[in-house]
């Protein structure tokens, strides 16, 4: 990979990781107490917050993923699959710059047939 896709998939995974620290700051999971709401309204407060609760969750994982692609790039390994050593086709890496696997090997794992590190 030459280094000018390089930079533009670091810019890119930056421009991620700014983006989703920003949106994690942002979601406050935390209840009013203060009165004592009806059934419903408390079934609903509950189900947002279990649903806030998930994305943040998402987001929490993709940010590991994007740091973790930053640090291949760093350590000069970005590109290449995780699992069988050879290199990530640049339209997967231009589509998902955090991705870890080629496509093969990512269908293994949505299988269950490859064990994530």
């Amino acid at each position: 990979m030459n280094k000018i896709n390089l930079e533009e998939i670091k810019e890119k995974l930056i421009a991620e990781r700014e983006l989703l620290i920003e949106k994690l700051k942002g979601n406050d999971l935390s209840v009013d107490d203060s009165e004592t709401p009806d059934p419903v309204d408390l079934a609903v407060r509950n189900y947002s917050k279990n649903v806030m609760l998930a994305v943040s969750e998402n987001e929490s994982r993709q940010l590991l993923l994007i740091n973790e692609a930053l640090e291949r790039i760093t350590d000069d390994e970005y590109g290449v699959c995780q699992n069988c050593e050879q290199d990530i086709n640049p339209k997967r890496l231009n589509a998902v710059p955090w991705a870890r696997y080629c496509l093969s090997c990512q269908e293994l794992l949505e299988q269950g047939l490859l064990n994530e590190d």
